[in-house]
């Protein structure tokens, strides 16, 4: 007579055993997560490739007077800006235009700004892929300046600038209360360019108030460069330039800012390569 012969018994680990390597597998994901994150921050908020100190005592930095006569005596000189119209103070460990006035600059700017129509662009030209950010405070307009009052009077950022007719530019304040990304092309009358208008909307101006915000430019796969402007984790605008009104502006150029008949303040500049 046969007989069935039992299975051999399954041997378990105790109960505790068993939650202690649950526990402890446990453990190790929420670390190989944990430091996942820390590598895609890591990639995404590296350490700032640009971030040019305002801090030291109150006074002119440079002006376009030092951008137009480099070796005279008692130029004020930047090692990070170029001013090419009007002035670039620092007061209280913030930079700051100036009353913007239609003057012409000396070599100290004492006679006047010049700042209603304020330009400046970084000296560096290799910011390409870049997450430029910054804080800034509009302290008013003004009609009296070098250029008659427009809709377009503000502040702007520029992106890739090359050179005057060849940029990117986001109108981050806008006497018209817009947030406007556009890009400038060679060839035109707008001193000697083109603008056309990528993408806009409608954003109300705080007038005395700090304003934070984020502007984000790359290439993308398909060759085209994509712009987003954020604050405080929201999106403003966002536009894709495809070539459909001229060539897409590609490669490495300057950061700047610009104001027209506008009075303002800025800090806490910070470029981050994407």
């Amino acid at each position: 007579m046969s007989t069935l012969s039992r299975p051999p018994a399954v041997r378990t680990a105790p109960r505790s055993r068993r939650w202690w390597l649950a526990l402890a597998a446990g453990a190790v994901v929420v670390l190989l997560v944990a430091a996942g994150v820390a590598l895609l921050l890591t990639r995404t908020r590296g350490p700032a490739d640009f971030a040019p100190s305002f801090s030291g005592p109150d006074g002119l930095v440079t002006n376009e007077y030092a951008y137009r006569h480099p070796d005279r005596p008692g130029v004020h000189r930047s090692d990070d800006w170029q001013v090419t119209s009007g002035s670039l103070y620092r007061r209280g460990g913030v930079a700051w235009t100036g009353t913007p006035d239609a003057a012409a600059p000396g070599v100290d700017s004492s006679t006047g700004t010049g700042s209603s129509v304020f330009r400046m662009t970084s000296r560096r030209h290799d910011f390409e892929n870049v997450r430029v950010s910054l804080r800034l405070r509009n302290l008013g307009l003004t009609d009296a300046g070098r250029e008659a009052a427009s809709e377009t009077d503000g502040v702007h950022l520029f992106l890739r600038w090359k050179d005057e007719t060849e940029l990117y530019v986001v109108s981050l304040n806008r006497r018209d209360d817009r947030i406007v990304i556009k890009k400038k092309l060679s060839g035109g009358d707008v001193n000697g360019g083109t603008y056309v208008t990528m993408g806009q909307a409608p954003y109300q101006v705080r007038t005395g108030a700090w304003q934070s915000f984020e502007v984000a430019i790359a290439t993308t796969p398909s060759g085209g460069v994509g712009i987003d402007v954020r604050q405080d984790d929201r999106m403003l605008v966002a536009a894709t330039d495809k070539g459909d009104s001229g060539s897409p502006i590609t490669g490495a150029g300057a950061i700047g800012l610009r104001g027209d008949n506008c009075e303002f303040e800025f800090d806490q500049v910070r470029v981050v390569t994407e």
